[in-house]
């Protein structure tokens, strides 16, 4: 029998998640936060109201920690049933890593706070769908800082015209996920500090066919 897993974000006040309780259907409650909510008054008392409840301790002031601890959490309740996200308590680095968690991951997100709004993520759909085939390629061989044209001729040695490479290039730089430096003459390609959040998108994108 499938299990429904309800993922909400919570700050220091359990009144931030109660509305989701009452309007989202759940088998399953995981509740995400900073260690100091664990320790307040307010998750004692949804602890009352939900003894089975799990917690994921993030640290929510770090994007990366919290993105990466809530798509793990999502990945292992896939697999026994649908998984929704409330994000409508804690910080707003929180927050903003569980919608990106629900998008990247595809699943349902919604704002509970106290109607009900679900927010822009289509479910089924995962982030790797935003990206082509040769923005995938070339983020296979993005580790680090590399020659513009020794990256562009690795990537079209996969089977990739060059105007395709350099397009993709282009358009990775308008998404702010790679930067074009000069160096000495010679145009380099890093990767952006936003680009380890998209990483696995990048990488899981299908291959040209």
């Amino acid at each position: 029998m499938a299990l429904r897993t309800l993922i909400a974000t919570m700050g220091f006040d359990e009144r931030h998640v109660l509305p989701s309780l009452r309007l989202m259907p759940y088998d399953r409650l995981v509740l995400v936060a900073g260690r100091e909510t664990f320790r307040s008054a307010g998750f004692r008392r949804l602890k009352v109201l939900e003894p089975g409840l799990r917690t994921v301790r993030v640290d929510p002031f770090d994007l990366t920690d919290a993105l990466e601890s809530i798509r793990g959490t999502i990945r292992r309740a896939v697999g026994d049933g649908p998984v929704r996200i409330s994000a409508s308590g804690g910080t707003k680095i929180l927050t903003n890593a569980a919608i990106l968690a629900a998008f990247q991951e595809g699943i349902e997100a919604w704002y509970c706070d106290p109607d009900p709004v679900r927010l822009p993520v289509l479910r089924g759909v995962s982030l790797a769908a935003a990206f082509s085939p040769a923005e995938g390629a070339v983020a296979h061989a993005l580790h680090g800082p590399i020659g513009h044209d020794h990256l562009v001729t690795a990537v079209a040695a996969r089977g990739f015209a060059r105007r395709t490479v350099l397009g993709a290039i282009r358009s990775l730089a308008a998404k702010g996920l790679v930067e074009l430096d000069r160096d000495d003459g010679t145009v380099l390609v890093r990767p952006s500090p936003r680009f380890a959040l998209f990483r696995d998108q990048l990488r899981a994108v299908p291959k040209k066919a």
